[in-house]
């Protein structure tokens, strides 16, 4: 059996048999691609107004049916794609084939999973999220599914965080905190208030008020608002040196799991560098 490989998250990869899959046309790698985040499906009409919405031409269903034609065969098998009561979609295994369904894949896992077991499932979504969804792609189809595709890591992050938290490996907790901020700086500002209190305890003051520092000029700058009373009031109790986690005592408590974002598992206390990037 042939082995297929989708790569769609850091850049578009797709191989047969460890080779690359020769598309003869972008519209197929499209189309491929496109199915990928409509696991659903979509109908011939609504594919035509999404890959070719600026061609009149292409409501004729020539260009739809050679491009159909084309997918197939350059996955190796006429059902790759495949009708099903008038909705195209991808064949099973040519889904789960792809980091798109790993990650969701993934995400549903932990939805039904607890301790361990949840803990993993969202680090197997984390790993499967290499980068923004065809990041080379403009349309507006691949933007929706970019962002879509980024908000599942983003939570994934907040959530193995918050498992962090729990456990008290506060270094773990940060580390995903920072991640999900600099993937999404939109978050809601209780998750900037979260990884203020975890500062002072993995870090110090000096290092959650800086980044209070960094939020206020991002919402000025770029949103045009103030901070939330709740999270100036965190500040200054930050700035007087106050005790805000409870739960770890002052103490950053040793890390039992390798860190999700060293090459070699390991975790540096100083989180200067990352937080430049938030």
């Amino acid at each position: 059996m042939s082995t297929l490989k989708l790569r769609t998250f850091g850049r578009a990869e797709a191989t047969l048999d460890g080779r690359p899959v020769k598309w003869t046309a972008e519209g197929a790698r499209d189309l491929v691609f496109l199915l990928l985040s409509r696991p659903d499906g979509l109908g011939r009409d609504e594919i035509i107004d999404v890959l070719w919405h600026e061609d009149p031409d292409a409501r004729s269903g020539n260009r739809f049916r050679v491009t159909l034609h084309r997918a197939r065969t350059a996955l190796g098998r006429p059902d790759a794609v495949r009708e099903d009561h008038g909705r195209y979609v991808l064949a099973d295994d040519v889904l789960r084939a792809s980091d798109v369904y790993a990650l969701h894949a993934a995400l549903e896992d932990a939805a039904h999973a607890e301790g361990d077991a949840r803990y993993f499932a969202l680090s197997r979504a984390l790993e499967a999220y290499a980068g923004d969804f065809l990041p080379h792609v403009n349309a507006d189809w691949v933007r929706s599914a970019r962002e879509e595709h980024r908000a599942a890591y983003t939570r994934a992050l907040i959530e193995r965080s918050l498992l962090h938290c729990e456990s008290m490996h506060c270094d773990l907790a940060v580390r995903d905190l920072v991640a999900a901020l600099r993937a999404d700086p939109y978050l809601g500002e209780d998750h900037h208030q979260k990884l203020m209190t975890c500062l002072t305890v993995v870090e110090d003051k000096y290092a959650a008020t800086e980044h209070y520092r960094r939020f206020v000029k991002f919402l000025r700058e770029d949103v045009g608002d103030t901070p939330m009373p709740e999270t100036a009031l965190l500040a200054e109790r930050v700035k007087d040196g106050e005790r805000i986690c409870s739960r770890a005592g002052g103490h950053v408590i040793a890390v039992t799991h390798n860190c999700p974002l060293t090459a070699d598992g390991g975790c540096p206390g100083h989180f200067a560098d990352l937080l430049r990037l938030v």
